[in-house]
């Protein structure tokens, strides 16, 4: 009797599947192939009951029937699931990488570009002291009287009346002394008064250094301009042009000063040597093409 209830539920069970994998089978294979599955499924069921049924009568324990395993087809898409959250996790955590990596390169940009405004200030602090170094200072004058006391400094020779040289090298020479308000009024003077001669574009180059110095700088990019007008092929234009953009860049006209950038690089970019240099400082505190 237990047997032959054994057998009935196998069989049961195995009928109640099998239009399904019946007709899977013929859709795949054919109608004979499925039949030959559909028998061979039952008697590996009935095979099962029959082991079962003799541990039982060796044992004498009661009867467990148990499932005979897990949908192959159901087992192999749970296997894809598994494997496609994995990777799922694996795309998240690139991305969580590549977000950090951008925000790291944002904050270094932001670091660089504060490096690079820092430094430019400092250069340009340093520019301001560049006249007065240009050439030593002048000799000392011999000690007059019997006291033996130090010599010393005189004021420079008055310009002679009529005589641009003379004018010039006076206003010069007040330069190199440190004395800008002179050395400014001399300047503008000669260029009042001899603004058509030959030197009179290099005197106006001075006196914009002259007015630099002191922060004028509205007066400096003027004169600046009238040393640069032609953009003459001179040691000193390359220098005065990028002074025009530095005084440009503290009176906040930034696209004027990048204007006057892209003339020197028409103009002056070869063999300009340090004022090139300058220059793409001056480019970077101008955000040119930015």
């Amino acid at each position: 009797m237990i047997l032959r209830s054994l057998l009935l539920v196998s069989m049961t069970a195995a009928l109640a599947a099998a239009p399904f994998s019946a007709t899977l089978a013929q859709d795949e294979r054919g109608p004979e192939q499925g039949l030959r599955d559909r028998i061979d499924r039952l008697e590996r069921q009935l095979q099962e009951v029959r082991e079962i049924v003799l541990q039982a009568r060796a044992t004498g324990k009661p009867i467990e029937i148990k499932e005979s395993g897990p949908d192959p087809m159901v087992t192999a898409l749970s296997s894809r699931v598994d494997d496609m959250e994995q990777s799922l996790q694996g795309l998240n955590r690139q991305v969580d990488d590549v977000t950090h990596q951008l925000d790291m390169a944002r904050k270094d940009a932001a670091d660089q570009r504060s490096l690079v405004q820092a430094l430019g200030d400092r250069v340009d602090k340093l520019e301001k002291a560049v006249a007065a170094l240009q050439a030593p200072p002048p000799a000392a004058q011999p000690a007059a009287g019997e006291t033996g006391a130090a010599p010393e400094a005189g004021p420079p020779p008055a310009a002679d009346a009529g005589d641009p040289k003379a004018a010039y090298a006076h206003a010069r020479q007040l330069l190199l002394n440190g004395d800008y308000p002179a050395a400014q009024a001399a300047f503008q003077a000669y260029v009042d008064q001899y603004g058509a001669t030959r030197q009179a574009a290099e005197a106006r180059y001075w006196l914009g250094e002259t007015k630099y110095v002191q922060e004028d700088y509205a007066g400096a990019a003027a004169a600046y301009i009238g040393a640069t007008k032609g953009w003459p092929q001179t040691s000193w234009a390359p220098d005065a042009t990028v002074k025009l953009a530095l005084a440009l860049i503290e009176l906040h006209r930034s696209s004027d000063a990048c204007a006057a950038l892209a003339e020197f690089d028409r103009h002056y970019a070869k063999g300009a040597g340090p004022a090139k240099t300058r220059a793409d400082a001056a480019r970077i505190r101008a955000k040119c093409g930015a």
